[in-house]
């Protein structure tokens, strides 16, 4: 699926749930954000860990927040592992292949956006320690990258994302599937033949 139809069906999604306030970690470079506000998005927050990212974002898009943070489940300071080919940056550590460090703050997302009711997560790993710090009391729509087999500083695994948003009362109401190999190859001239997944998957809070 290519990325333009992702994002045209999320926020299709979005449009159809009513989303008002989103917050996007890992924001990278904002090619979402046309989408949100044409579905009706009247707050977007963006939360990015590298600086000169976070600068274009500000240019580009001086109506919407931006915050060049790390989300965490804490406030403080990390090392934040940037792989040489793309800015697939993660906090869990080295990326496959040559890259970089540098320091970035971190915070917790119920910090920044206490009150919204949407949320995206694409961290690169750090997707559990972000949703530990979300608000739940006004989320209704979550969207986080998930990946079939285990690869910690890409994402976690699928069927462990599942079991842990029903947990919290969401359901998986959309699925966008992306080949393993190729993202591997993409993000840091790695060959991989797993013939695995990466899933950016969709989850709604269920009826009361």
């Amino acid at each position: 699926m290519r990325a333009a139809e992702i994002r045209e069906q999320f926020a299709a999604i979005v449009a159809e749930h009513g989303i008002r306030r989103l917050a996007f970690c890992g924001a990278h470079k904002g090619e979402e954000v046309p989408y949100l506000l044409a579905a009706g998005v009247q707050q977007v927050t963006l939360v990015e860990p590298i600086p000169h990212l976070a600068a274009k974002l500000r240019l580009r898009f001086p109506t919407v927040e931006v915050v060049q943070a790390a989300c965490s489940d804490r406030t403080g300071m990390a090392t934040l592992h940037i792989p040489a080919k793309t800015n697939m940056a993660t906090l869990v550590g080295p990326t496959h292949g040559p890259g970089s460090t540098i320091e970035v703050p971190t915070r917790r997302l119920d910090d920044i956006c206490p009150d919204a009711d949407c949320a995206v997560i694409d961290v690169q790993g750090a997707e559990f320690e972000v949703l530990a710090a979300a608000p739940w009391e006004t989320l209704r729509l979550v969207m986080v990258e998930t990946c079939t087999i285990d690869d910690p500083t890409l994402s976690p695994r699928y069927d462990l994302m599942v079991t842990y948003m029903r947990g919290r009362g969401f359901t998986e109401v959309a699925s966008f599937p992306r080949d393993y190999d190729w993202v591997q190859w993409w993000a840091y001239g790695r060959r991989t033949t797993t013939g695995a997944e990466v899933r950016d998957v969709v989850f709604a809070k269920a009826a009361p």
